[in-house]
């Protein structure tokens, strides 16, 4: 089994250096993921992590960094990010400046919230069941009682 060598990095600008990556280093390189972490307890709430892989040199990096609300669109060096970006913005709520098309992919249109925002009930904010008496769906509201959860981010391992 053959492994490619992989580099981690966090930085502050991450457009810069992944434009830079594109234009020297992994000329044809692709951007092969992009996800987000929530972080309720910090200013900049969502980490977003990038990762670019080169076929060429067989080699894969991987740029993190914190964000707010908003970032830039990397669409324009990396088509492959129109679906990744478009799956953040609609599950975390960072908005992608530049972004061509910030549409719902996983969703319904109507959907309120961020999902995968860890102060997003589990059960949701509405119920959707099929009604025998009016035979159609409806939905309702949703009211349970959820205690407030700290969150402990230091990891088991460390002492």
């Amino acid at each position: 089994m053959v492994t490619s060598p992989q580099v981690g990095i966090t930085v502050t600008a991450p457009i810069e250096v992944l434009t830079t990556l594109r234009g020297s280093l992994l000329h044809e390189g692709w951007l092969s993921d992009l996800w987000g972490t929530d972080y309720p307890g910090q200013t900049r709430r969502v980490q977003l992590s990038w990762v670019v892989w080169s076929y060429t040199r067989g080699a894969r990096v991987l740029i993190s960094t914190a964000v707010e609300n908003l970032t830039t669109s990397l669409v324009h060096l990396f088509p492959s990010a129109v679906w990744f970006e478009r799956e953040v913005w609609e599950i975390l709520g960072v908005f992608f400046e530049g972004h061509p098309d910030l549409r719902r992919l996983l969703t319904d249109y109507g959907f309120n919230g961020l999902p995968l925002r860890k102060d997003f009930p589990v059960g949701g904010y509405l119920e959707v069941r099929f009604s025998e008496r009016n035979k159609r769906v409806i939905a309702r509201g949703v009211n349970f009682t959820q205690e407030f959860r700290t969150f402990d981010f230091v990891s088991p391992w460390e002492n």
